[in-house]
Parts: structure tokens; sequence; C-alpha cells
């Protein structure tokens, strides 16, 4: 059976008046042979063109040559399974390789082995768009690699979610080598494993190396983003009125994923749901030799979070004492945590040191945010 002949249920011939010398009774039996052969031969066609069945099996020719043509499937003797062919020139092998239904509508044509991730949706599709792993949108947007050019026209495409394709330019990578999504070309891969603050998101392996013929293995490996900052404080602060709570101001981030100084700047900000641990290492002096006691302790939301406090007592004159202080906390999507401080004096300074000619600046307070759990 192939797509060019069409089914059509076989009429039986007519059968001849056997010869007065032929046995009457040998010529009947082969005509009923024959009878039941063509309507067996009737049966099982109208039956495949009615939709009917069931079949214990179906073969298909091994030493057949498959030509790829929408609708139509075909044994594949190289990768040892069935072909099926797709519109834009696309031919599936199933089992081997899986696809999402996909649409365009970037108002340009995505080209042939781009990385893509979700950007929106219809009520019959997913919308795609090149995925940039700077760090700007969640890992967990990406969806695969085009395999094949879809133009912005409203039609529906295929992106491969797990499988080969072929017949792209791998000759920048060497065969074997793990792909990561580009932090720098949208919809790019790239053999150097970004840091952060970019997304680290391995999706394929480059099998075969050649400007022309290159083929690459799809198997995105997918983490949530976590989130993350190192703050600094480098602006000295002292309590204007002893046994008074004052909440710690922040200047700068010096490396971040989603988490930000918020107004006032003493809130430090999350994006997104999860645990986050919290890591302060301040540093403190003071003008005279007096004992100091001073607290700290967190606020989450604005409320004071129980059993946060630390205690450190300093008798230094203008020296230096550092104190860490820690907490794991359970915060929702743009909650905001501070970092709270009194003293019983105020004879003390949370102190900013200045960078000299053989070490950097010492700020006066260090802030480590680190989602621990999505």
């Amino acid at each position: 059976m192939t797509n060019t002949v069409p089914l059509v249920a076989p009429t039986p011939p007519s059968l001849p008046i056997a010869p007065r010398e032929y046995e009457p009774r040998y010529h009947d039996q082969s005509n009923n042979v024959l009878r039941l052969y063509f309507n067996q031969m009737r049966n099982l066609v109208q039956s495949v063109t009615a939709g009917g069945g069931p079949f214990a099996y179906l073969d298909l020719l091994k030493d057949a040559a498959y030509t790829n043509q929408e609708s139509r499937i075909g044994w594949n003797d190289v990768d040892k399974t069935v072909s099926i062919g797709m519109d834009y020139g696309v031919v599936q092998q199933v089992g081997e390789e899986t696809y999402a239904r996909v649409r365009n509508n970037t108002g340009v044509t995505i080209p042939d082995g781009t990385v893509v991730g979700f950007a929106g949706a219809s009520v019959d599709a997913l919308h795609v768009a090149p995925y940039l792993a700077n760090g700007s949108t969640p890992s967990l947007y990406i969806l695969g690699i085009m395999t094949h050019d879809l133009p912005d026209s409203g039609e529906k495409g295929y992106c491969t979610t797990w499988g080969f394709i072929r017949e792209l330019d791998t000759s920048a990578f060497n065969a074997g080598d793990v792909l990561y999504a580009s932090p720098t070309v949208a919809g790019g891969l790239t053999n150097v494993k970004p840091t952060a603050p970019n997304n680290v998101i391995p999706i394929a392996a480059c099998v075969v190396s050649d400007a022309t013929n290159g083929v690459i293995f799809v198997r995105p490996t997918i983490q949530p983003m976590q989130y993350y900052a190192v703050i600094d404080k480098t602006t000295d602060q002292t309590p204007a009125v002893i046994d008074t709570a004052y909440a710690i101001t922040f200047d700068s981030v010096q490396i971040g994923n989603g988490v930000v100084i918020g107004t006032p700047a003493s809130r430090i900000v999350v994006p997104q749901s999860g645990l986050y641990r919290f890591v302060a290492t301040i540093q403190l002096t003071s003008g005279s030799s007096s004992a100091k006691n001073i607290r700290f302790w967190w606020r989450k939301n604005g409320v004071d979070i129980p059993n946060s406090t630390r205690i450190i007592t300093s008798d230094l004159n203008n020296g230096y004492v550092p104190i860490a202080i820690t907490a794991p906390i359970s915060l929702n999507a743009n909650q905001y945590v501070e970092l709270m401080f009194a003293a019983d004096s105020t004879s003390v300074v949370i102190d900013t040191v200045a960078d000299t000619a053989y070490a950097p600046a010492s700020p006066a307070v260090i802030l480590e945010v680190t989602q621990v759990q999505q």
C-alpha cells in the first residue's frame, strides 16, 4: 500500500463455463476458490478504507527508499524506527524525538536551531521567542530548540524538546561538547558554561561538528532559578538615641539576581517565594573604652522575628569589632527583610574603613542573601 496508488475493492472477473470435456465438479471447486479469494480481498479493502480493523500488525518494507512527504510514514532503516513526514519538511523519528507545537508572534522568522522559551499562549498554542540566558528571564521559561525556520505567519511549527536536530552549523563546537543557552546572543548556543548572574541551562550536546551538516542532541536540563545578592553598606551609621531600634540602610548590590534594595533602603526585597538565608557581617567601632552593648536582629515585613537577636559587648576605644548574624527566613514574592540594631550608648559606629595602598575598603556591613529552597 502506498500513498500514490488508491485502494480500490477488486471486482472478480466473469468465470467461464467449463467445456463439456472437463469434469464440472472440479471446475466448480476452482470457481469457489476464486470467489472466496476476491470476497476476502473486497472485505479487506472495504475495512481499510472505512477505517476499520482490527489488524494484527502492519509490515513496512525495510528495503524501500523513504522520501519525505507530509502525512507519509515509512521505515527508517538508519534510525531503526518509523519516520513520519510532517509540515515544514520535518521528519519525525517515532520514539526518538519529541516536539512541542508552537507559534511565533515575534514579528520576525525564528531560524532553525534557535533556543526558544515561553512567550505567552493562546487557545491552541504556546508562543515562543528566542531565549536569552542573562538572568532576565526565569530558567523555567526555557522550552527547547526550533527544528525548522518558523515565520511569524500565524501557523504553528515544531520545537524539539528531546532528540536530534540535523543540518545545523555546529562548526564553533566540538563533538561531545555540552551546549548551554547563551547569555549574550538571544536564541544562541555556547559551549562555555555561563556564570552568575546568568542562567546556567545545559540544553544540548554537539554530536557532529560541521558548518552545514552539524548535528546536536537536545535534552534540556532545567532547574528553577535561585535568587541571591551580595549587598554592601559603605556609609557609617550611629544610633541617635540609646536603647532605640534603628534599621540599617544599604547602599549597593555587588552582585545579585532578583534580590534588590527596596524603599526605604533598609528593605531587602525578594522577587519570588522561597526559603532564603540571610548572613550579615557587621563592623563596629567606638570612641570610648567603656563597655557598650549592641543588639542586632531581623525584622520581616515590619515585624520583629522572634529569637533572632544577637548581642555583642565592646569596650574598645577606636578599635574594630566584627559580628556576624544569620537567619533562614521564609518569604513570599515581593516581601522584605530588614536588619535592625540598638545600643545602650551613642558612642557606637557601624563603620566603613576606606581602602589603603595595600588593601581594599572594608564596608560597614556585607549582607549575603541566598535562596536555599524554592
